[in-house]
């Protein structure tokens, strides 16, 4: 009995963890040319394709800031080309030549969808002698009620995107991360969560120099 409890209170907060909590990035696919040999990149581009300009200067701000603090130098495109909403790629690959950048680090919105949760009726787990366990008309409600109370339904948000990073010498693709995330808040705390996936991903693939 004692492992049953222990169970469903491990069950119990874990549920609580993700209700509650911030939103959850996972990563759903990672892909690296087998004979990329380096160096590793030292400076980026941050390129986001969005669909809107503001969402789009944002992001492009926030994941470079994150580069910029794991000692990449990055620079957001919309800061490269300011008050140009339709930048070519040809223009794109002069500027990285111009400023001697190791690559572009595009990342696009592939698809959000929404998703509905059945959650079922509260059960309740047996954990120890509780004062309605005593007398039968304290037991029998409370135990009833949650048995047979209605469960309910949420609707969650979930975004999937795509990152690749392509080496500005050859315009090849060197790596790519696709990524989904759950109920993210805000466009901020989107970003934030991919970045630090994204980042993680080229360190462990040694894209990128070790952390310091």
């Amino acid at each position: 009995m004692n492992g049953i409890h222990a169970t469903i209170r491990l069950c119990a907060v874990l549920f609580f963890l993700l209700s509650a909590g911030c939103s959850q990035t996972s990563v759903t696919g990672v892909w690296k040319k087998s004979d990329f040999a380096g160096p590793p990149f030292r400076s980026m581009l941050v390129v986001a394709l969005t669909g809107e300009d503001i969402n789009k200067a944002l992001w492009e701000n926030i994941m470079a800031d994150q580069l910029n603090r794991s000692n990449i130098s990055a620079v957001p495109c919309t800061q490269a080309f300011p008050g140009e909403n339709n930048v070519t790629r040809e223009k794109i690959e002069a500027y990285v030549r111009q400023h001697a950048i190791d690559g572009m680090l595009v990342t696009r919105l592939v698809d959000t969808r929404t998703e509905q949760v059945y959650h079922p009726p509260r059960g309740v787990y047996y954990g120890g002698p509780f004062w309605y366990y005593n007398h039968f008309y304290n037991y029998y409600p409370y135990v009833y009620d949650r048995v047979y109370s209605p469960g309910y339904t949420s609707t969650h948000t979930i975004v999937l995107l795509e990152t690749n990073l392509y080496q500005a010498a050859t315009q090849e693709l060197v790596w790519s991360m696709s990524s989904d995330t759950f109920d993210p808040r805000s466009i901020n705390q989107l970003v934030e969560s991919v970045s630090k996936k994204v980042i993680q991903g080229l360190r462990k693939d040694r894209l990128i120099p070790p952390a310091k």
